[in-house]
């Protein structure tokens, strides 16, 4: 008997030597240096005059012209009016919205506006619009007098709903901005090139201003079909957005685009503002002119007569300077917002920021005194889209793997990310965790 508990004893120790754990491995990550994206920094075209900037939303990058400071934005500030209105009330996909009946308020404001000379759509007292087709009105026929009937709608008062317009500029960061209207046609309303792209941003990422935008033309009771304005939409690319002109602003637009890199999509915005315009078109004067002189006349019996000097008259008009018409007040803007659009474009590359069974770093296990190494790699290729120069942020999540884990066994994740744009890519193992045999195991405690 005392034999028979001796090798059980034996038994149980052995058992419990082979069953005892060893040491989790650790993984180590092999010194890289920082990921960059490719090639210098593109020589952007901006503006001789005014404002410019570029936003490429999805990877966090934003460039303007120089050093900004608060300007007129006439109709860009209808940007953040739909902006507001979409917040406050989404229009689903398929969906127009509420109707809206048109006020005897409004049609007072869209006359007060047509003696002024402001961009409008005709309205009448008890039209029904519904709150798609009045967006459609205000951004692609920039009508004043819409966002001042959507102002009313959604908030009560224009006051009110600038408060609200003031009050998302402050959530986003635009420090230049600073709104007292619903159109932009104050010049009070102001803001910089940079702060516009930041509300752009916004309303792009709304699936019914970007789909109001991109129209090429619409259709509106009583005035029928209208081509959009901004006549870039619809080519070279461009998905939008809006324009703007007064006298105090000059010509301001904000056009956006998506640029294919390899086989994704990427939104790339530009602004500018303060554009130079062409002179105004003069209403044409009328001029008669005589050259004085003196006409004798002597009849026969009679006294010479002389006949009085012929008189100038010139006619010319009274209209101030600022409120002459421009036949084509973007006629500078368009070439110059086209240009930057391109350049902001073709700088964006793609970055490849792993490649397929690239070893990563190492796993070590140690048992024995002896350190155990095995290498771990990367599962696939991945890459991002980026802008020259700009940094990839890396981050790896580690998993616990036991000894004697087979090749191909996941040990964690590396994360890489641009701004909004990342990938995940799955790490492995490139060979068998070693472990101890079982006679190892019996010999050691």
């Amino acid at each position: 008997m005392a034999a028979l508990l001796i090798v059980g004893a034996g038994t149980a120790v052995g058992v419990s030597r082979v069953n005892s754990p060893l040491a989790r491995p650790v993984a180590h990550a092999a010194a890289t240096s920082a990921i960059v994206v490719p090639g210098a920094p593109p020589t952007l075209p901006w503006p001789t005059k005014g404002q410019g900037a570029v936003s490429v939303p999805a990877i966090r990058f934003a460039a303007q012209s120089g050093t900004e400071s608060p300007v007129p934005i006439a109709s860009l500030t209808k940007i953040t009016t739909a902006t507001v209105v979409l917040r406050d009330h989404p229009l689903p996909v398929g969906s127009d919205g509420p109707v809206i009946t048109v006020t005897a308020g409004d049609v007072a404001e869209y006359e007060s506006e047509l003696k002024n000379d402001e961009s409008s759509v005709t309205i009448e007292v008890g039209e029904t619009l519904t709150e798609r087709q009045m967006l459609q009105a205000m951004l692609t026929q920039s009508a004043n007098d819409i966002a001042y009937s959507l102002a009313v709608w959604d908030a009560g008062s224009v006051a009110a709903f600038v408060a609200k317009m003031n009050a998302l500029a402050t959530s986003l960061g635009a420090t230049n901005t600073h709104y007292v209207d619903a159109s932009g046609f104050d010049p009070a309303s102001v803001s910089s090139a940079s702060d516009v792209l930041k509300v752009a941003a916004v309303a792009m990422a709304i699936p019914a201003f970007a789909q109001t935008v991109a129209l090429t033309s619409v259709t509106l009771p009583l005035v029928g079909t209208l081509h959009n304005i901004v006549t870039e939409v619809g080519t070279n690319g461009v998905i939008g957005i809006k324009s703007g002109y007064t006298s105090a602003a000059g010509a301001c637009m904000v056009l956006a685009a998506d640029q294919a890199v390899r086989d994704r999509s990427v939104l790339v915005m530009v602004a500018v503002l303060g554009q130079p315009t062409p002179a105004p078109t003069l209403p044409k004067s009328t001029t008669t002119t005589t050259t004085p002189h003196t006409t004798t006349t002597t009849a026969p019996g009679s006294p010479a007569t002389t006949a009085p000097p012929a008189t100038s008259s010139t006619t010319t008009t009274s209209i101030p300077l600022n409120d002459l018409p421009i036949a084509d007040p973007f006629k500078f803007a368009r070439p110059t917002t086209d240009g930057l659009l391109a350049a902001a474009r073709a700088a964006l590359v793609p970055v490849t920021v792993a490649t397929a069974h690239q070893v990563v770093g190492t796993v070590s296990s140690t048992w024995g005194g002896v350190v155990h190494r095995v290498s771990y790699e990367t599962a696939t290729d991945a890459w991002l889209p980026g802008w020259p120069g700009q940094q990839v942020a890396t981050m790896t999540r580690y998993t616990a793997v036991p000894p004697g884990s087979p090749s191909g066994t996941s040990v964690g994740t590396a994360l890489f990310a641009l701004g909004s744009q990342f990938q995940a890519v799955t790490l492995t193992l490139a060979e068998t965790v070693p472990e101890p045999s079982v006679w190892w195991r019996l010999a050691h405690a």
